[in-house]
């Protein structure tokens, strides 16, 4: 395992990104400070050629202007949180409303925006990445001062995110990582032709805003727990396939039945990803906006979105006694 520490570029206000990178002989992995994005993360494919299989940006400003949230962390709460309100006890939060009449993923001063202060080393072969953040109550109008923390963890051909936060006061917390892979390496080609497997029990039905209604148990346009080629879900006329864009961005409800939650294979590449994660649900969205189409698929793994609305028995709240804490690993082979 080798680290190196070393200067990303600065941003428009002047602060100094850094850029953090972890290699052994399985993952080449970079991460900046800003919004502890995945910037690179290179591993081989089938004739032993490392590229690299995360879409990504070459400068700080480049990202400064991003609108697809390319590798960050995102949060405090995010997906889209219906009408920008959060309701905490008895208190109404009007969130940013960044997209429509929602609040997507924080805002547009979400924790992707901000320069985390962080640190790196090696352990027993185990490259860590720690970052910190602390966001003060009311920051982007969410309450609650929360320590943030984030952990990556390079351990052999393994990713592990550890995500935890503490509040000194009732909040809602809901992280999570939105790197959008492409196997097929530098990008070369779409995610068409992957294939993708979802060990889910069912899956939110969405409105037009991308907001879920329903908890659906039919498997009508992915079959749960089989490979099924994302080019025959995006050719599909399912009318939950169409009201996305053209694919998929869908709140998954993972059955924890299965050894991993999603798998994902490149056949012609030979390169895979397997996810393992704490959380209950996996929103998996295949690029359907992006300047590229289908140029890149994401697994946020996290709580179920908009839960105060969609499923408020489900709803948690975070505070000096209880901590957020959740992780995901992702497996590359």
């Amino acid at each position: 395992m080798k680290l190196k520490i070393s200067e990303f570029g600065k941003t428009a206000e002047g602060e100094q990104i850094v850029l953090y990178n972890l290699k052994n002989e399985f993952v080449d992995l970079e991460v900046i400070s800003l919004g502890g994005i995945i910037t690179t993360l290179k591993t081989a494919d089938k004739n032993k050629k490392y590229e690299n299989i995360v879409l990504k940006h070459n400068t700080v400003k480049e990202y400064e202007k991003d609108e697809f949230f390319y590798g960050c962390i995102v949060g405090r709460v995010a997906g889209r949180t219906k009408d920008g309100i959060l309701k905490i006890n008895n208190s109404t939060y009007k969130l940013e409303k960044n997209n429509g009449g929602n609040n997507l993923h924080g805002g547009t001063k979400g924790l992707n925006r901000k320069n985390w202060s962080g640190s790196a080393s090696i352990l027993d072969e185990k490259g860590i990445i720690v970052l910190k953040y602390k966001s003060p109550h009311l920051e982007s109008n969410f309450p609650g001062e929360v320590v943030f923390e984030v952990k990556y963890i390079l351990e052999k051909n393994t990713l592990t995110i550890e995500y935890s936060g503490k509040s000194d006061r009732d909040t809602y917390i809901n992280l999570t990582n939105h790197t959008y892979f492409n196997l097929s390496g530098d990008a070369k080609n779409t995610i068409k032709n992957n294939l993708l497997k979802i060990n889910a029990k069912g899956y939110g039905w969405v409105d037009e805003e991308t907001l879920p209604q329903k908890m659906e148990r039919e498997d009508s346009f992915i079959k749960f727990k089989t490979f099924e080629k994302l080019e025959n879900i995006f050719e599909t006329n399912h009318e939950q396939v169409k009201i996305v864009g053209g694919g998929i961005d869908h709140p998954f409800e993972l059955s924890k039945d299965s050894e991993f939650d999603i798998e994902l294979k490149d056949e012609e590449s030979g390169r895979s990803i397997k996810v393992k994660t704490t959380e209950p649900v996996a929103v998996v969205y295949t690029g359907n906006f992006l300047d590229k189409k289908h140029n890149g698929i994401c697994f946020e793994t996290q709580d179920y979105p908009d839960v105060f609305n969609f499923m408020p028995e489900k709803a948690k709240l975070y505070n000096n006694e209880l901590k957020y804490n959740t992780k995901t690993i992702f497996y590359f082979n």
